[in-house]
Order: structure tokens, then C-alpha cells, then sequence
């Protein structure tokens, strides 16, 4: 019983951190720059985060830590490495550009660019590619350390039963 609610706290705490790991890298920068966001769009933004990050804590997070721990290897960087790459490899599995043909381009700080031209990356095309992989790596790398975190807040050993002793050495 312990384990399950050890998971099922680690997935939550995994997905709630997810709306303040978007706040930071994608919606403050906006924000400083004096952009006018509506505020019922960022609400719904933060809770796409967390139901887009609910199938990785409760399908690669949970079965991940319980293998970890059963080979006596569970550790930190080990579990937000393996949030890094989740993150990365589900956005970044196809690369930057599309259909022979297609064009497109988009807004890079503030200057017009195009990104794909005739189905073939740009530059900038390969730099949003490279920010969306880092930006999907840091939501895996985050989640994953906030999964430990809970789960060995969870799992650590209970010290409810024992002595509490003063400064002097001896208990009454």
C-alpha cells in the first residue's frame, strides 16, 4: 500500500509542477517583453501541460522508479535523466521540416523568419527545433526530479516511532 500511494503522490507531484515549468520558460518571457496574454488562455496552457504530461508520470515515471528500485539503483539523476529524454524523443522524433513543398516561417523574438522552405529547414527552422527538444527535455527533467522527490518523501523511513531527545544526552 505503501508503494502505491508513493506513486500515485510522485505522478501528482510530476504533473503539478509541469504549469510552473511552462510559466518560466514559455509564458514569463512574454510577459517581460510587455506582451498582453489572456489570462483565461494561460490557465487552459498550464492545464494542457499537466494532461499532456499525466501519460509519461503515470506510464514511464511509475514503472520506471519501481524498476529502478527493485534492481537498488533508484537515484536522482538517473530518473530525471531518463525525464530528459522522454521529453526530447516525443518531441523531437521527426525533426525540423515537412512535406516536399511546404513552406512556412513564424516569429523569432520579434523579427519575421522562415523556417521551412520547400519541405527543407532554414536555419531558424533547426534552432526552433533545437528550443522545442531543450524546452520538452527541461519539462521531462524537472517532472522526473519532482517524482523523486515525492517518492522518497514518501518511501523514506518513518521516524514517527522514535525518541526525541533534548539537548541533554540522556531521555525522559
Amino acid at each position: 500500500m505503501q508503494k502505491f500511494l508513493a506513486a500515485l503522490q510522485s505522478a501528482l507531484a510530476a504533473i503539478a509542477i509541469q504549469p510552473l515549468v511552462l510559466f518560466c520558460w514559455a509564458l514569463l518571457p512574454l510577459l517581460l517583453q510587455g506582451a498582453d496574454l489572456p489570462w483565461h488562455q494561460v490557465g487552459l496552457m498550464c492545464l494542457m501541460a499537466m494532461i499532456f504530461a499525466a501519460p509519461f508520470a503515470l506510464f514511464l515515471g511509475i514503472p520506471l522508479a519501481l524498476l529502478l528500485q527493485r534492481i537498488d539503483r533508484f537515484k536522482w539523476w538517473p530518473l530525471a535523466l531518463v525525464g530528459a529524454v522522454a521529453g526530447a524523443v516525443f518531441v523531437g522524433y521527426s525533426g525540423p521540416g515537412s512535406d516536399p513543398g511546404a513552406s512556412y516561417g513564424g516569429n523569432w523574438y520579434g523579427k519575421y523568419v522562415d523556417f521551412v522552405i520547400d519541405g527543407k529547414p532554414t536555419l531558424y527552422g533547426w534552432l526552433q527545433y533545437a528550443q522545442s527538444v531543450l524546452a520538452f527535455a527541461l519539462h521531462g527533467f524537472i517532472g522526473a526530479s519532482a517524482f523523486y522527490l515525492a517518492w522518497v518523501r514518501q518511501m523514506g523511513p518513518n521516524q514517527s516511532f522514535k525518541r526525541t531527545c533534548g539537548p541533554r544526552p540522556t531521555c525522559s
